[in-house]
């Protein structure tokens, strides 16, 4: 069983693919807030509901997953931190595939 800070490092280690699976995830996620027009300007991208959506799917994410019991034994203040910190690494992450797909150099 992992302590929050093993768990963090099984994510940022991408062991068992567990990172590019959390972005996919998240971005089917985001996929089907577009295509439901929940996120149809930069205003309501951000909008609290869409964040708390996307903190669910990473939430969910690690129910279903082989850490599961890593991540029920982890209080519900350090999973709120986590999901905070995976959410803002695919919005970088998403941040940078838009502005080098739309970039003119």
């Amino acid at each position: 069983m992992a302590g929050n800070s093993e768990l963090m490092e099984v994510i940022k280690n991408n062991v068992d693919n567990h990172h590019a699976k959390i972005s996919d995830s998240l971005y089917e996620k985001w996929i089907e807030l577009n295509q439901n027009k929940r996120i149809e300007s930069k205003e309501s991208a951000f909008h609290l509901s869409v964040v708390i959506d996307l903190k669910t799917q990473i939430s969910e994410y690690f129910e279903n997953s082989n850490l599961a019991l890593s991540w029920q034994n982890t209080s519900v203040e350090d999973q709120n931190g986590i999901c905070s910190i995976l959410l803002m690494d695919f919005l970088i992450e998403l941040a940078h595939a838009f502005h080098g797909k739309f970039s003119t150099s």
